[in-house]
């Protein structure tokens, strides 16, 4: 009976417990704060959005929605009141943005500010202060994707153009071909493996023609530097070189005294050579026209015309 007892109270006590706290909340909620009024225009549907919605700042609370009216002369425009409480900072670089909270469809108001100005916003009843709506991320997405749409439309009809059956027969036999140059590559690689095997002991030989080639090359070197001194011994002073250009400084001194001296007394030989051979010659045409010359003296010469005796062309000489 006294468990009984017991049991009965601390249920009496929870139950008062629940019911302080039900009180203390709707008190708080209820409680009489005054709202610094502000006003909205929403040029795309509220969907969610209601009389005592939530108005947070930064995602903390701060307000409610007060009401929601149409514009009478700008149909499709909702007028949106807000009550923001004073302490807010809220400024003229603020702005609203309609949220819908997760997938119960209630949307909130929330308003952020991009810090491009300090100067406090305040309103009141008689000033009443405007905040602009930007558009949700949902609703920008929503755009982007409309007018992405014919885009996506001209894609899916190149995607079936592509997928065609006429296109998928060639793509098939596109494979087939490969497959059969990879058999084909397959089957290369298998004959060129003796070859392939061969090319560790080429590399081999290669190294060792290098390294005689090597060897060859430092033999040179040494010929050149035996030929540079040969050459060096070759142009010392007063050696073979410079002897060899003295004889022949020596042979130039004497072909130029020879042709100094000697060569103008062989022309003036040979001139009186060749006069005497041309008397000669003339001497002996004489003779063989006129042996008795020899004897009797060259015959008289013919007086020519105009000359006295000439006795005209047909006479002979007596």
């Amino acid at each position: 009976m006294e468990n009984r007892s017991h049991a009965l109270i601390a249920g009496l006590f929870t139950l008062l417990l629940l019911v302080a706290g039900a009180v203390g909340a709707v008190w708080v909620s209820k409680k009489n704060i005054p709202l610094m009024p502000y006003e909205l225009v929403a040029t795309s549907p509220v969907t969610g959005l209601s009389v005592q919605s939530a108005v947070r700042y930064q995602g903390v609370p701060v307000g409610r929605v007060n009401s929601l009216r149409f514009v009478p002369d700008k149909p499709g425009q909702v007028r949106i009141l807000i009550g923001v409480d004073p302490k807010t900072p809220l400024t003229e670089s603020s702005w609203a943005e309609i949220v819908t909270a997760g997938v119960t469809g209630i949307s909130n108001i929330e308003l952020r500010d991009d810090g491009k100005s300090s100067k406090l916003l305040v309103s009141s009843t008689d000033d009443l202060k405007f905040i602009p709506i930007r558009p949700s991320f949902l609703e920008r997405l929503a755009v982007q994707t409309t007018a992405a749409l014919p885009a996506i439309d001209r894609i899916l009809a190149q995607i079936e153009k592509i997928a065609s059956d006429e296109n998928i027969a060639a793509l098939q036999k596109s494979l087939q071909n490969v497959a059969l140059v990879s058999d084909q590559i397959k089957q290369s690689v298998s004959l060129m493996d003796p070859g392939l095997k061969k090319i560790p002991e080429m590399i081999d030989r290669l190294v060792e023609t290098t390294k005689r080639v090597d060897a060859a090359v430092g033999e040179i070197g040494k010929l050149a530097v035996s030929s540079q001194e040969t050459i060096r011994l070759l142009n010392a002073p007063y050696g073979p070189m410079q002897q060899a250009a003295l004889s022949l400084q020596s042979i130039q001194e004497i072909a130029a005294q020879l042709r100094a001296s000697t060569l103008p007394e062989v022309s003036m030989l040979s001139t009186s050579m060749t006069d005497a051979a041309r008397s000669f010659s003339v001497t002996a045409r004489q003779l063989g026209q006129a042996p008795q010359s020899l004897i009797f003296g060259p015959p008289r010469a013919v007086p020519g015309p105009g000359e006295p005796g000439f006795a005209g062309f047909g006479a002979t000489l007596r």
